[in-house]
Formats: C-alpha cells, sequence, structure tokens
C-alpha cells in the first residue's frame, strides 16, 4: 500500500539533479498533465463498465459535494481559530495586492484553472463513456494500465518537488509557526470529512476522511483510493476534490470576508501553490502567498501518506 510513498520520494532526487535542466523542467509538466489525463481516463472507463456502479453515480455526485463542503468548512474554521492564535493580522479583511498581479493576469490565471479542471472532468467523462458502450479491448487490464500510469504519476510528481525547493526555505523566513498552518488545514479537513459521514447516508466515517484528506490533489488521490477500494470511492474523490479546488477559485473573496486572510490558503489545500495561487495572492497579499506556497508543498508531499495510511486504518 505504500510503495506509492517510495515511488515518489524516488523522483525527488532525479528532479533535484535535473533542476538546472529547462528540457527536463518543460517535458516533466507535459508528462505529468498526460499521465493525469490517461489515469481518469482509466478510471471512468473502470467505472462506466460496471452497469451497477453507474445506477449509483447521482449518489457519488452527492456524497462528493457533501465532503467537499464540510472538509472545506473544516479547513476554514480551523483558518480562524489559527489567525486567532498565531496570526492575528489575517483576520484583517483587506489584503494588499501583489505589484506584480494585475487583475487581467488573475483572471486569466483563473480561467486556465478552471479550463483544466473541465478538461480532466473531459477525460473521466470519456472514460465512463468508453466504458459504457464497451469501445475498447482492454477491460480485464484497464486496473493493471491504471496502476503502471499511477506509477509514472508518482515518480513525475517527485521530480517536481525536487526541481524546486523553495518551500522548504520559506520555513527559515517565517520561523517554525509557519508550519501549524498545513497541519491545521489536514486537521479541519479530516474533521469536517468526519462530520459529512454522519449526514450522508451510506457513507462510512473512514471513506469520507480518505476521500477529503485528497486536499484538492485529484489526480493522485482518486487512482489511489480506485485501486485500493474501487472505483466508485475513486469517482467521489475525483469529483470532490475538484470541487475543492474551484470552490478556493470562485470564493476566496468570501472566504477572506468571513474567516480572515488564512482561509483561502486552507481550503485551497495543495492547489495553494499552483492553481489556486494567483487567486490568493490578489486577496490575500504578498506574506500570505508566500505561506501558501509552503502549505501547497507540504499537503502535495502529505497526500500519498496520508490518503493510503486512512485506507490502511479502514482495512483493519
Amino acid at each position: 500500500m505504500f510503495t506509492s510513498i517510495y515511488v515518489l520520494a524516488g523522483g525527488v532526487p532525479f528532479g533535484f539533479l535535473f533542476r538546472k535542466s529547462g528540457f527536463a523542467v518543460k517535458w516533466t509538466d507535459k508528462l505529468l498533465a498526460l499521465s493525469v489525463w490517461i489515469l481518469l481516463f482509466l478510471l471512468g472507463f473502470g467505472l462506466g463498465g460496471d452497469k451497477n456502479l453507474m445506477v449509483q453515480i447521482k449518489d457519488l455526485g452527492i456524497q462528493a459535494f457533501c465532503i467537499t463542503f464540510f472538509a472545506v468548512l473544516g479547513s476554514l474554521v480551523f483558518a480562524y481559530l489559527v489567525a486567532k492564535l498565531w496570526y492575528k493580522e489575517a483576520l484583517g479583511t483587506h489584503g494588499h495586492k501583489v505589484s506584480h498581479k494585475n487583475d487581467r493576469d488573475i483572471a486569466e490565471s483563473k480561467w486556465t484553472a478552471i479550463k483544466s479542471s473541465c478538461i480532466v472532468l473531459c477525460f473521466f467523462l470519456s472514460g465512463i463513456f468508453s466504458g459504457c458502450m464497451q469501445v475498447l479491448p482492454f477491460e480485464a487490464d484497464s486496473g493493471t494500465y491504471a496502476l503502471s500510469a499511477l506509477y509514472v504519476l508518482l515518480f513525475l510528481a517527485g521530480m517536481s518537488v525536487g526541481f524546486d525547493l523553495h518551500a522548504f526555505r520559506i520555513i527559515q523566513e517565517l520561523k517554525g509557526v509557519i508550519l501549524v498552518v498545513p497541519l491545521a488545514a489536514v486537521l479541519g479537513t479530516v474533521l469536517g470529512s468526519m462530520f459529512a459521514s454522519f449526514l450522508v447516508p451510506n457513507l462510512a466515517l473512514l471513506d469520507a476522511v480518505a476521500v477529503g484528506v485528497g486536499l484538492g490533489y485529484y489526480s493522485l488521490s482518486s487512482t489511489i483510493i480506485s485501486q485500493e477500494v474501487g472505483p466508485v470511492l475513486g469517482s467521489v474523490a475525483l469529483l470532490s476534490n475538484i470541487m475543492r479546488e474551484v470552490a478556493c477559485l470562485v470564493f476566496t473573496p468570501v472566504m477572506v470576508r468571513f474567516f480572515g486572510l488564512l482561509g483561502p490558503v486552507f481550503a485551497g489545500g495543495a492547489t495553494s501553490n499552483d492553481s489556486s495561487l494567483p487567486i490568493i495572492a490578489k486577496f490575500c497579499g504578498e506574506r500570505y502567498a508566500i505561506i501558501a506556497i509552503f502549505t501547497g508543498v507540504v499537503l502535495t508531499l502529505a497526500v500519498p501518506f496520508l490518503v493510503p495510511l486512512v485506507l490502511y486504518l479502514r482495512s483493519l
């Protein structure tokens, strides 16, 4: 179950070794995107090929929405508590716009992130359609192909981390208290996900937590869950974590208004250092953009540990 962790860690030294190669960085990003698309197509293919599972698709969407709502809400509550204790200035409702980002740049970044989510959904839905129509010949081996693609994704993700270890230097700049942010974001997510399990019929507590600790990293978490549990919970994880990313992109101004400047950082989770960063920088300011980079990197690294750990506890 923890093979994914070793594969991820194995990619880090390769990324560090080739960090100065523009060619390696460029093609790693391209291959990473391609592996994500293949994985999610295979995930949809496995779901679409099982008619019994397709009957449950509406329920899966409801489960995904409820987990997302309460996981994000739990994160926001903890963002407010952390701000009260350690980041009192974060409770101000007016961040400072980052000088090198104008409104047009932010709009373009937001559209790019949303477009990326739409592409992901298209591959997932195409997989479902292909599975339903049985248009591809490798149904029996789709799980094996998905596992191979997962390991490729993990290795490339490890290389991406090795390319830029900047986030670890931020600890020195903002002192150890910055470590509270990702820890509290995880705790808020876990408690919120647990609460969702009490409200949604037929949703086990640890299933909800396993989905929640994807922290917005939809490609990796959904694939690990699909491999270890099955395509039903994997599909819930995919939808839920995409919803989390979109929620941060759309509702950041509201989060800042009611939960402070740390709110979007907590809500963005593993996306705080990439797709959600421009909108966080605009509404929360330079200081919190730096905190978002650190938090996003830590949570991205944490997902391959947290998801298998919860699934292991689930199997006991």
